[in-house]
């Protein structure tokens, strides 16, 4: 297992650069300003490419040194570049001197990670940080949900993100962290729109469109409350090519409990 995780970790050094993906996507449509210290445990990643392109996706702290996010956010077209890139954590606004900027030390995407259609599979990825962070009042770990936890379109849900509010209309500033609840839709319905759906995603949003996550969202989470308080079900992963927040397509998210084990297998034995 050691060897198999330094094959990981040396294969991403070699491509990263990142991953294969679609467009660079950056907040959320339909949303509104979270208060300050309501989900701790979000984090910026602000992502900036060898030619100094930059862009930015969610992610969630997972313990004081990994931060989980999507596979796709590490484009190779864009050749991301580590040594440039920066997780903000503890900040609320990003136009405002209070976060915390922690160097970026390894990505490690799921092995299986792959694009598919106008998609992805299997999209989420851990980010080891530099530095340890110092958990507080704004800086706190998400839980993860158990792989006996279910969630139905019944199941009270939010996004939160610093992504665009429509499709091309940048937030505004000073920048601060969105929040938006959502309902889950069932795969039966979210396959129609779109058909490479499998088990080990799900998706969620208003199906008559105006909510949704946009560009600059992706990699963020979906959390629901479960009797132990919100967890985090998913990881925003892609919507429709045309746009945010239309008609009839939601957003398409990473099933967290599916990849548990993936999790574990570096922030607790790595």
């Amino acid at each position: 297992m050691a060897f198999c995780k330094l094959l990981t970790v040396l294969v991403l050094v070699h491509i990263t650069g990142g991953l294969h993906g679609a467009e660079v996507r950056s907040s959320i449509v339909g949303g509104h300003d979270a208060p300050k210290d309501k989900w701790p445990w979000m984090v910026h990643l602000n992502i900036t490419s060898e030619n100094k392109k930059s862009w930015r996706c969610g992610g969630t702290i997972l313990n004081n040194q990994w931060v989980l996010t999507a596979a796709s956010c590490w484009d190779s077209r864009d050749k991301p570049y580590l040594a440039r890139s920066m997780a903000w954590v503890g900040t609320h606004s990003l136009q405002k001197a209070s976060a915390r900027y922690m160097g970026i030390n390894a990505i490690i995407p799921e092995p299986r990670y792959r694009a598919v259609g106008n998609g992805f599979v299997n999209d989420i990825a851990l980010v080891k940080l530099k530095k340890k962070m110092t958990f507080s009042g704004s800086v706190q770990p998400v839980s993860l949900p158990s792989v006996d936890d279910t969630f139905d379109p019944s199941s009270e849900c939010w996004i939160t993100g610093w992504g665009n509010t429509g499709t091309g209309v940048p937030l505004q500033d000073p920048e601060v962290l969105q929040e938006l609840k959502i309902p889950i839709v069932s795969n039966s319905v979210c396959k129609r729109q779109y058909p490479e759906l499998n088990s080990d995603m799900l998706c969620a949003g208003d199906m008559v469109g105006g909510k949704d996550a946009c560009k600059g969202d992706y990699g963020g989470p979906l959390v629901c409350r479960s009797g132990r308080g919100f967890v985090q079900v998913g990881i925003m992963s892609y919507g429709s090519p045309n746009g945010c927040a239309l008609s009839g397509r939601p957003g398409v998210f990473t099933q967290v409990s599916k990849h548990l084990h993936f999790i574990d297998d570096y922030i607790h034995h790595a």
